[in-house]
């Protein structure tokens, strides 16, 4: 899942850069009030993300992604999923009688800041609200999906949009209550999508960082003072409406309220004070002066040289944000120094303590300190502690069944430093999918699950594993081809395909493999060319750069566009034992005219086909780039048999229940144009160029037919 954070006041990130975004008041829930942007520049467009969702009605199932580049959304956006915030969905499923279409969904903050607060005390009382920004729109099928129990409808990105809103407050880490969305979905409809952004308040997590008492030199007091701000949150901290107060002298407890904007940008340092005339200040660039009217005098913001003193800063709301004080003058009352914080992670509430030092860097001939700027006696951030939060990638992934994928899980402290722990790692279902003590995730049947990365504290993230059954028959239904000579074959069975490989020739023999419909899918071509490690360690394993100059193509044997249904099905059709070097006028051509020609087949025709492919050689084979790791074949061949959708050997009485359509297409250049047909052979012939037998598991009466005849 991605999503956008869109935060008020304190902290905001945008969809566009409008002026202002308005939440009209909801009937059920009372005016909550405007929401301004007030400065829509000090928001970093990398702020920006968008959650997308996708729902299959037949599968039960709701995944949640970041959009790809390739969507119009650039690849170096940080916000979203796994980064700001993580929805989860649970529990899905579909009621016929009403069409109602239900999930649980819960919302973990993985910010810095809490969430759903604009002082880390008080609720937002328009709570964390989740706002549909597209859809939901049907993918496949027919009919329409609407959302059915939103809370209300209110202006986000644009007039009317839907919301689920959760009332809490959600600390780093922490994980809220779920919330059961309803969609109404036409039964007819098969797959939908959504966007979706997040729309809530966030702590402001300022500290105090710097102060400077009593400047030395010929700076007065009145003209030198200044106290030091940093923002340790993740998104800009607008100070407009908050309070500011010293607690001595005849103004202690009287606040001077910060009149306008006045942004604190995510890990900047801001300085307040009392004159920004940088002649006579001490040359201290002044962000901020706290000179407005304190009640009905004038501002006496003034720190004690001789006694104690605290400074504080305040939410609208009276909520202490930060506050600093001291009660040893001789120390934190120096002349002419400044107290640094060492470590904006630790206790800074006591400036003579020793989270504090006295400022060793001139900024002015009499002064010291770093008004602005990181602190010289700072240190890095205390050593990691325990986790606080667990983030598992991929957060979901679909598989199919023997399908594979390494998970990686990382654990931050309450800082946001990585932490040190190990991981124990859970199925909640293991007959969909288990998962290994370093997070290897392997398939087992159809369905969803869970899969759970606990730190050694008990934090924990959940990944979602959705397991579709591909429906794959038989791969070697009509025989595993044989020759006199197997122990020049490595037989590796997979869930997509079963090949013969030959350590010798540096490629399959053959490979063989079922194909129709239901391996075609959404899963795009991963182009993730990798050596096959399945491979005994004792065989050389042919990597993609052989090829790298050689002139030749890494031909397919099984085609990559025949295995979609999941990212990890395409991916192994990318192993070097899936390969054979072919020159790119054959396997742009009729090669490739012939493979889309099945796969038209099996897809608009519903057959079901069965299908060995591989090379023939000549007595002393070439091989790439002379290297003598991958040898050339001469010809490439394939055999394809023909049934009815659902088919097997069983279906087969009599040669006219079955069609063979055999090819062996010459590996040269100046080919690209011819027809697949131009190729066609008989089993028999390639039975003889190649030594194997085919087809042997049919009925001798009709293997012999079906092996003499050129398929038409």
């Amino acid at each position: 899942m991605n999503l956008f954070a869109h935060l008020s006041r304190q902290r905001i990130a945008l969809l566009a850069l409008p002026l202002a975004l308005v939440a009209s008041a909801c009937s059920d829930r009372g005016v909550t009030g405007p929401r301004v942007l007030t400065d829509p520049a000090s928001v970093p467009g990398s702020a920006v993300a968008a959650l997308v969702c996708s729902a299959s009605l037949s599968d039960h199932t709701v995944s949640c992604t970041r959009p790809s580049p390739d969507a119009g959304v650039s690849a170096t956006l940080f916000g979203g999923q796994n980064t700001n915030v993580k929805l989860t969905s649970s529990n899905v499923s579909y009621t016929a009688a009403d069409s109602t279409f239900q999930f649980d969904v819960t919302v973990q903050n993985l910010l810095p800041e809490k969430m759903g607060t604009p002082d880390g005390v008080t609720p937002d009382t328009a709570g964390i609200r989740v706002f549909f920004a597209a859809g939901p729109s049907v993918t496949s099928g027919t009919g329409g999906v609407s959302v059915k129990n939103a809370d209300d409808a209110a202006t986000f990105t644009s007039t009317n949009q839907l919301f689920f809103q959760y009332d809490t407050i959600l600390a780093t880490g922490e994980v809220s209550r779920p919330r059961a969305w309803q969609l109404h979905v036409d039964p007819t409809v098969n797959t939908f999508t959504f966007n979706l952004f997040v729309s809530t308040q966030l702590q402001p997590l300022l500290v105090i960082t710097e102060l400077l008492a009593n400047p030395g030199g010929s700076v007065v007091d009145s003209l030198g003072e200044y106290i030091e701000v940093y923002n340790a949150g993740k998104f800009p901290v607008n100070m407009r409406g908050m309070l500011l107060n010293d607690q001595s002298g005849s103004t202690a407890g009287v606040p001077d309220t910060v009149p306008g904007d006045f942004i604190v940008p995510s890990h900047a340092y801001r300085v307040l004070g009392r004159s920004a005339n940088t002649a006579k200040n001490g040359g201290i660039a002044v962000d901020y002066l706290y000179t407005h009217k304190i009640g009905s005098t004038s501002s006496v913001l003034q720190f004690s040289n001789s006694g104690a003193d605290h400074f504080r800063i305040r939410a609208r709301t009276g909520v202490t944000v930060d506050s600093v004080g001291y009660t040893s003058s001789s120390i934190s009352a120096s002349n002419g120094v400044s107290r640094e914080l060492k470590n904006v992670g630790l206790d800074n509430s006591n400036t003579d303590g020793a989270n504090w030092a006295a400022a060793t860097t001139n900024y002015e001939t009499s002064n010291k300190g770093t008004p602005g700027a990181a602190n010289g006696t700072s240190t890095t951030l205390p050593p990691p502690g325990a986790p606080k939060t667990v983030t598992l990638v991929p957060s979901s992934v679909q598989l199919s069944p023997g399908g594979t994928t390494q998970m990686s899980a990382t654990a931050k402290d309450s800082l946001g430093q990585p932490a040190s722990t190990t991981f124990t790692w859970t199925s909640l279902n293991s007959a969909v999918a288990t998962v290994s003590g370093s997070g290897l995730v392997t398939a087992t049947g159809a369905g969803t699950t869970s899969v759970i990365a606990a730190a050694s504290n008990g934090v924990a993230d959940t990944a979602t594993v959705i397991v579709q059954s591909v429906g794959y028959l038989n791969h070697v239904e009509f025989g595993t081809p044989a020759d006199g000579t197997p122990s020049n074959e490595i037989i590796l069975t997979k869930v997509q395909y079963v090949t013969s490989y030959s350590p010798v020739r540096g490629g399959p023999n053959w490979v063989s493999w079922n194909l129709n419909a239901t391996h075609f899918g959404g899963a795009s071509r991963c182009d993730c060319f990798a050596p096959d490690m399945t491979l005994p360690d004792s065989v050389y394993h042919v990597v993609t750069s052989d090829y790298t100059g050689s002139g030749y193509s890494r031909g397919h044997m099984v085609m990559s566009a025949e295995r979609t249904a999941s990212p990890s099905d395409n991916a192994q059709t990318f192993l070097m034992t899936n390969m054979l070097p072919q020159l790119q006028d054959l396997n742009g051509g009729p090669w490739e005219k012939f493979e889309v020609y099945n796969n038209d087949l099996a897809r608009d025709s519903v057959k079901e086909l069965y299908i060995i492919a591989g090379g023939t050689y000549s007595a002393s084979p070439a091989t790439l780039n002379g290297a003598g790791k991958v040898q050339i074949p001469s010809t490439t061949w394939k055999i394809v048999v023909i049934l009815a959708r659902g088919k097997t050997l069983a279906d087969v009485h009599s040669a006219s229940d079955i069609r063979v359509i055999a090819v062996n297409m010459p590996n040269v250049s100046g080919i690209s144009a011819n027809g697949w047909q131009m190729y066609k052979t008989t089993v028999d012939a390639l039975e003889a160029a190649t030594g194997y037998d085919f087809l042997a598991n049919l009925p001798d009466g009709i293997e012999a037919a079906v092996e003499a005849s050129v398929g038409s």
